[in-house]
């Protein structure tokens, strides 16, 4: 239904500048126009899920510094620096699209994600990595949903094309954590 309503929005607006009878200084009578240039409205959905998967990043990449810092076990350092270096390239990439999409991202950890921080950051050492690596698997299980649902459901090809990306992401970090929380003691 959301595919047709974008369709016909999309007529209307072929069919309503294809109407308009002005030319513009730069353009010839008769040439071609760019139909790129044609402002479609952003998917509400669409929308919100950039800004979910924009919360999320910067999240992981304020919990990797975190880990980075309070952690005792040496994984779990190398998980959070990983965290850092996935989730900021994966950040920078979102900004990119929802730049050319008009969309206003987050910019700082939302007030869930602060909570969680601020919980984290009074422990240290063993207590630290078990409560990092508990929240890294509720956060990527949470994500994995997510960015399965918004890969196949999206309007925007761009940012169906990131969730997909990401979401290969999110699984690897699940098994790594996994992995690590498997040997702790």
């Amino acid at each position: 239904m959301k595919k047709l309503n974008l369709l016909c929005l999309s007529l209307v607006l072929i069919g309503a500048q294809a109407c308009n009878g002005d030319v513009k200084d730069d353009e010839q009578p008769g040439a071609a126009k760019d139909m790129t240039k044609i402002a479609v409205p952003m998917d509400r959905d669409d929308a919100q899920f950039a800004a979910e998967a924009a919360n999320s990043e910067i999240a992981e990449v304020e919990l990797g510094k975190l880990a980075v810092k309070n952690g005792r076990d040496k994984r779990v350092k190398n998980f959070g620096a990983m965290m850092i270096k996935d989730h900021a390239k994966a950040t920078a990439k979102l900004e990119v699209i929802a730049k050319s999409k008009k969309i206003i991202l987050p910019t700082a950890v939302d007030s869930a994600n602060q909570k969680m921080m601020d919980i984290l950051a009074k422990n240290s050492g063993a207590a630290f990595d078990r409560a990092y690596l508990d929240d890294m698997v509720k956060d990527h299980e949470a994500n994995i949903k997510l960015f399965q649902s918004a890969s196949k459901q999206l309007m925007d090809p761009d940012l169906r094309r990131y969730a997909a990306r990401n979401l290969l992401t999110f699984k690897r970090h699940l098994d790594a954590i996994d992995g690590i929380k498997g040997s702790i003691r």
